[in-house]
């Protein structure tokens, strides 16, 4: 074991970690007693903190959850025959519940569901214990072990020992790096840069934590990791990943020619097909990933996509300003083992790799308009403005067996929204007034995205049964029955 140094010369350019921000205050003295604490609470009888030092804490932790858990359940066993009713918990635990206007049958209920791990009814003292021994909350590095974790981490020497006068070297030097006037005092201001690195350093843990859930592939070598982050993406799919009465969008990405492989991330909040193109062969991973219940990917061979549908790891706010998005960027760096090289931020038709993304310190960027295709003319005026505005990119056409996705691919039998009531209105639909239709002739359904929306009602002519996905139907008088 290494003989436990001291204090040792910092480097140039050293900047304190964040385990040495946590709690700074405006004056050394209270700063300094506060780092010291958990330290000479913690350290052995050596008075040097090492690792051993921190597991033991860890068991002790644990084992005084445990003591928690089983003293609960000897508490609450009131005829003491080693077995624990719902009845028997309910009635020791309500005394020592106050008024409250919340239902405190439901949370006593809640709290022995937690303890009874077969739910037959029963708790045993072996479920009392194995629920005790349950993770508790994850490590946050705010707990004790989860700090001094973080304070052996920045030992200046890196001999995993931690001395009293390496902390204190730390410490002092720590305090002079943001006082910044050299008064000996932090001022508000002062204060105030500590507390926005401290939020930084929040926000990039619990990316991290919510990052980690999504189960990233690691990268392979080398490769530019590229996020793109779409609300959505303004072009219909002429092929369906999730149904004939639901929407698929679609975009494209154009990789442009270079040697550096790609690893591309690519967030959608509704079920899309990324159609990639250009120099696609520089792409050795892609990720499609949206909280909706289907993704797919077409120009890539299967084995290059990993599709991550229903994902609900990570949240829609990962690029919405820049400290978001350098989070983001250290979180898919520290998950994927590749810095990210750039972000796209916005809902485009069209984009383009590398020149289109941002770097992770300047997104998010202004928003790119996408300009309207032209539209064949003679279209219903209310359709029309709805679809340019909406889906500027237009309806594009897609080969159902190039796509890799993760549900089955099939072809529209009638075109999703406008477009496929544009072409309903030739002869089965009437226009019956502004978003106003009326359906003359029978018609198995109604286009993807119009049967359970607001924007567009439909009537039905006498003798005409409903489509199969029409749910909203107007509150209106039904049609005259016209007269011979």
């Amino acid at each position: 074991m290494a003989t436990p140094s001291e204090a040792q010369e910092l480097p140039n350019g050293w900047r304190p970690a964040p385990a040495l921000r946590q709690g700074m205050t405006s004056f050394p003295e209270s700063y300094m007693a506060q780092l010291f604490q958990p330290f000479r609470a913690s350290a052995g009888a050596d008075r040097v903190l090492r690792q051993e030092d921190i597991e033991r804490l860890k068991q002790i932790a644990a084992a005084r959850q445990r003591s928690s858990g089983v003293t609960t359940f000897f508490a609450s066993d009131l005829d003491g025959d080693g077995h624990l009713t719902l009845a028997e918990f309910k009635d020791a635990q309500e005394q020592s519940w106050y008024e409250t206007s919340i239902d405190i049958s439901s949370a006593l209920g809640k709290g022995f569901a937690k303890l009874d791990l077969d739910g037959d009814g029963m708790v045993t003292f072996e479920e009392a214990k194995a629920a005790a021994e349950k993770p508790g909350q994850t490590e946050s590095g705010r707990d004790v072990a989860g700090r001094l974790q973080q304070l052996l981490a920045v030992d200046p020497n890196q001999d995993g020992t931690l001395t009293a006068a390496e902390l204190e070297q730390l410490g002092r030097a720590a305090f002079a790096y943001y006082d910044r006037d050299k008064d000996g005092v932090l001022s508000k201001g002062e204060r105030t840069a500590v507390s926005a690195e401290n939020s930084q350093d929040d926000e990039i843990l619990r990316r991290k934590q919510e990052v980690a859930r999504c189960m990233f592939p690691r990268a392979a070598g080398q490769e530019d990791v590229f996020f793109v982050n779409a609300y959505g993406v303004g072009a219909l799919s002429s092929v369906s990943l999730v149904g004939q009465d639901e929407v698929t969008e679609t975009a494209e990405i154009i990789v442009e020619p270079g040697e550096t492989p790609l690893y591309i991330v690519a967030l959608a909040r509704s079920p899309t097909i990324w159609r990639v193109t250009g120099d696609a062969k520089r792409v050795t991973r892609f990720v499609a990933m949206s909280p909706a219940k289907a993704a797919g990917v077409t120009g890539l061979p299967k084995d290059a996509v990993t599709l991550l549908p229903g994902t609900n790891c990570i949240s829609n706010r990962l690029t919405d300003r820049p400290s978001a998005a350098q989070a983001t960027a250290v979180a898919f760096e520290d998950a994927i083992g590749s810095p990210v090289r750039g972000m796209i931020d916005s809902p485009r038709v069209s984009m383009k790799l590398p020149s289109d993304a941002t770097a992770p310190e300047k997104t998010p960027g202004n928003r790119t308009s996408v300009l309207p295709p032209p539209m064949p003319p003679r279209w219903d005026e209310d359709p029309l403005k709805s679809l340019r505005s909406r889906r500027p990119g237009g309806l594009v056409e897609i080969d159902a067996a190039s796509v890799v996705a993760s549900a089955d691919v099939a072809p529209y039998e009638v075109p999703p929204l406008e477009f496929g009531l544009m072409k309903l209105l030739h002869g089965s639909i009437e226009a019956n007034g502004r978003q106003f239709y009326t359906i003359r002739k029978p018609i198995a359904r109604l286009p993807a995205g119009l049967g359970r929306g607001s924007l567009y009602v439909f009537d039905l002519a006498p003798g005409i049964e409903p489509p199969s996905n029409l749910v909203n139907r107007p509150r209106l008088l039904p049609l005259a029955t016209p007269r011979p």
